[in-house]
């Protein structure tokens, strides 16, 4: 009775976790890619305005313009491209939304999605949606997983249409650097293929780097999509709102997509958007700094634990470490942690790379402190691990 291309997607084996870990009831999560901060004030206040003010009906179903305008805006500001508010951006019901609608958009049956292991699970989900072919190619962890462009253009075929970019990282917080960006910029335009730029972790880098945005070459209209969010830079994951920046041509293909699952982007939701960019900046860097020195904390309890690496990643709020000295497979070593410290953490085999998991550090810092204590405490209980 159902339809194949459901069938086909596997279930998360961070659902089971999650099961193992309501099982036992005093658990501390760091596996969420969500801030524990509260919405700003004032972007909480512009969302209730709306509501008294009667504004929950359809908007328009490209955004609504004045947020458009904004976003343009703060992409001309921060990368120098300029893109047209009316017909380049649209704003979506969450970055999730607008990931989706690219791919659908862009990709055909049998076409091929490169994908950079460890992954973001739902590039694969989205790849296998519209039919195509998910090629992998692998990161080095001992080259802070910052992608080679020749390893990448060694895969590409006729049967290529995208790749799947995704700077500040998740899961390993890197950040890929200004030249390397460019390379894979010029294999795109060489093979005729779109980047699509997943860039919703732009405000969260650390130790004076700079995000460098794709759309920031002056070639990249025509091969640079981008999907970004609200969620992580003000804390607004339950508002859902999210936008693509495209060329023109491409957008008005993206919002047929959009037209159909969603008409238009949640209007009280977009109304607070427009109160965050308008409004002051402080928060921002505030939870930046924030996560840095939560980082700081996570990597050096982490390298603290026996058997467990950790290096200082450069941005997102995730930190990717290193159990082989373990002997245990990934998720297997996060059930035990569950049932032995009640601590949850991401396998790195659900990204599809074994050997390592995922710690968030958007947690509060208290709960960071027990949550490596509880974990180094499990780890010395481990049985050694045997010679083979």
């Amino acid at each position: 009775m159902l339809a194949d291309r459901i069938l086909g997607v596997q279930r998360s084996p961070f659902y089971s976790i999650m099961e193992l870990a309501a099982k036992r009831g005093d658990c501390i999560y760091l596996h969420l890619g969500e801030p524990e901060f509260i919405t700003p004030q004032h972007v909480r206040e512009a969302a209730k305005k709306a509501l008294d003010e009667g504004h929950t009906h359809y908007g328009p179903d490209r955004g609504l313009p004045e947020l458009r305008q904004l976003i343009a805006a703060k992409i001309h500001r921060q990368y120098g491209a300029a893109h047209n508010w009316q017909d380049e951006i649209l704003v979506t019901a969450g970055g999730q939304a607008a990931l989706h609608i690219a791919v659908m958009a862009l990709a055909n049956p049998g076409d091929e999605i490169v994908i950079l292991l460890p992954h973001y699970p739902p590039y694969v989900v989205n790849a296998q949606l519209a039919g195509a072919k998910a090629v992998f190619v692998k990161l080095r962890s001992e080259e802070a997983f910052v992608p080679n462009p020749a390893d990448i253009e060694r895969v590409i075929t006729n049967r290529t249409k995208l790749i799947m970019i995704l700077t500040p990282n998740n899961p390993t917080g890197a950040v890929y650097p200004k030249e390397t960006l460019r390379r894979l910029l010029d294999i795109a335009r060489r093979h005729d293929i779109v980047l699509i730029a997943d860039e919703v972790y732009e405000s969260l880098v650390y130790d004076g780097l700079q995000h460098t945005s794709l759309l920031s070459f002056p070639d990249a209209r025509e091969h640079v999509v981008q999907v970004n969010s609200f969620s992580k830079t003000y804390a607004m994951t339950g508002l859902r709102v999210g936008y693509l920046a495209a060329s023109a041509d491409k957008l008005l293909q993206f919002l047929k997509y959009h037209h159909t699952v969603n008409i238009s982007a949640n209007v009280p939701s977009q109304v607070a958007c427009v109160a965050a960019l308008k409004g002051p900046q402080d928060c921002v860097e505030e939870m930046r700094s924030a996560y840095q020195a939560r980082r700081d904390l996570v990597v050096k309890r982490l390298n603290d634990i026996p058997g467990v690496r950790c290096a200082l990643p450069k941005g997102s709020f995730f930190v990717f470490a290193d159990i082989r000295e373990l002997g245990i497979g990934s998720l297997d070593f996060v059930e035990y942690l569950v049932r032995e410290a009640g601590v949850v953490l991401t396998n790195g085999s659900g990204f599809d790379y074994e050997g390592f998991v995922r710690v968030s550090y958007a947690a509060k810092p208290e709960s960071i402190e027990e949550a490596m204590g509880r974990m180094k405490a499990a780890v010395l209980k481990m049985p050694a691990k045997k010679n083979t």
